[in-house]
């Protein structure tokens, strides 16, 4: 975390310094490991791979220069743009640790208290835990009613810090700000624990943009509009971290990085000596050129595809023989393999080549999904505390915090499970572990069982009345 700068940094000045120090605060976190950290990993989320990025490669050239004493020709090397293949694989990673853990959503005993975290809050929390397994953090600001996501770096102009207290490390001010260009103003929204304003640099001139308001508005409407007759506040800053881990640092770790480095490096390369080895190239021996004529034969190897070597004094038995390029294939598709199976086993992900190609059972995939299971137990204990104290600040104290993962089953198999337990499972039971039928439809179908089984609401046939003559 963050810690240049401090609350208590921010406390001991004088008021009016303060929008000097705001300055500060926001330049040194601009440069800092965190930030930059931060938008590295995001660079690697959206495919782009720094390293590979600054790929080149040397290539030699001829220059001719005229002296007077005639033409003076030097060989040179430049460096010339190389092919840059970009994998995926933490996008990948991110995606599946937070889609498994967070994309049902979070489950609470009492549906009227979901009901006051507002519509949006479960999709709100996916796009948190995203940004946090990347950034490492990311922040959400209880914005009176709903959540509002905030990220610690969204880009290079862009982003969010926190000032902790040195005493018990809890957020005690927040600063996010943003520019949408170099030449443009710089906002910074203020998170105090008395309020929220928002503040304008242009022209080096720090101003007041939006005067600081309590966080919790009473609003009364008539008929000239909104009039705001007053506020409150939470009884602590409401801006809630969400880590990634107990770590809080990205799940782009030294590990991870480096072997994406150098999966695409490979890749990469491969390109290129393929790019490479596209024609034919000739090998001509017992040529009597001077090492100048070999010299301006470089340049042309790249055009021409031709090498020569120097004589052997003879003149005689001089050949030209076509050659291509054996570009090894093997070794490398080897070495991917093994990089790709450590990532996996290092970020602790599942690969559907796992479950892919082969009748699995329902034991087999729950081994398979072990480390990823383990993994999301790690990522649940930050997401249980995030939704906690989001739920203290609306006055709200509980452990009864539940998220559904994401589950992978053999369907065939478990209804087969269930039919074998018939007799010890009650209806509701067997509907709900029934891989087939949505949960939101099981009161439907108890009640049109119990319909059919009573006979309500069905016109039965009605027997013919039996006919005896007098």
């Amino acid at each position: 975390m963050y810690t240049n700068y401090t609350f208590q940094d921010w406390e001991g000045i004088l008021e009016a310094d303060r929008p000097e120090l705001l300055g500060k605060i926001v330049q040194d976190y601009k440069a800092s490991a965190e930030f930059l950290g931060a938008l590295e990993a995001a660079d690697y989320f959206a495919g782009a791979n720094r390293a590979v990025g600054r790929k080149v490669m040397l290539r030699s050239y001829l220059t001719t220069r005229q002296t007077e004493n005639g033409l003076v020709k030097n060989t040179r090397t430049r460096e010339i743009v190389g092919a840059r293949v970009y994998s995926n694989f933490f996008f990948r990673f991110v995606t599946q640790q937070n889609q498994f853990l967070l994309g049902n959503g979070v489950t609470l005993d009492d549906e009227a208290t979901k009901a006051r975290l507002g519509p949006g809050f479960d999709k709100a929390l996916e796009a948190l835990g995203e940004k946090a397994l990347v950034a490492g953090v990311s922040w959400g600001y209880w914005n009176e009613d709903h959540l509002e996501v905030i990220e610690a770096a969204r880009d290079a102009l862009s982003g969010f810090v926190a000032l902790l207290d040195e005493e018990t490390s809890a957020p005690r001010l927040g600063v996010q700000f943003w520019q949408i260009g170099d030449k443009r103003p710089l906002y910074i929204r203020l998170f105090e624990e008395d309020g929220v304003s928002v503040l304008r640099v242009k022209d080096e001139k720090m101003q007041e943009y939006t005067p600081k308001r309590p966080y919790r508005l009473t609003v009364a409407r008539d008929a000239a509009g909104v009039m705001i007759m007053g506020g409150s506040n939470y009884g602590a800053l409401p801006l809630v971290p969400l880590y990634a881990n107990t770590e809080q640092r990205s799940e782009l770790t030294p590990s991870i990085k480096s072997k994406i480095d150098a999966y695409d490096r490979i890749s990469s390369d491969f390109v290129d000596n393929l790019d490479r080895a596209n024609d034919v190239y000739w090998v001509i021996n017992n040529f009597g050129g001077s090492t100048r004529e070999m010299a301006e034969m470089i340049e042309q190897i790249n055009e021409l595809k031709m090498i020569a070597n120097i004589s052997d004094g003879t003149g005689v038995n001089s050949t030209a023989e076509p050659h291509a390029f054996e570009v090894p294939y093997e070794a490398r598709r080897t070495a991917l393999d093994l990089l790709e199976k450590a990532l996996y086993q290092d970020f602790m992900a599942l690969s559907m080549d796992e479950l892919t190609g082969r009748s699995l059972t329902n034991v087999a995939i729950q081994a398979a999904m072990t480390n990823l299971n383990l993994k999301c137990d790690r990522y649940e204990w930050q997401c249980f505390r995030f939704v906690q104290q989001v739920l203290k600040l609306i006055g709200v104290q509980t452990e009864n915090i539940r998220f559904k993962r994401q589950a992978i089953v053999n369907k065939s198999e478990t209804v087969q499970d269930i039919y074998t337990m018939h007799a010890d499972l009650d209806r509701r039971t067997r509907l709900k572990l029934n891989p087939y039928i949505e949960q939101d439809e099981i009161d439907e179908i108890i009640d049109a069982m119990d319909q059919e089984d009573t006979g309500a609401g069905i016109d039965m046939p009605q027997e013919p009345e039996e006919i005896t003559e007098a």
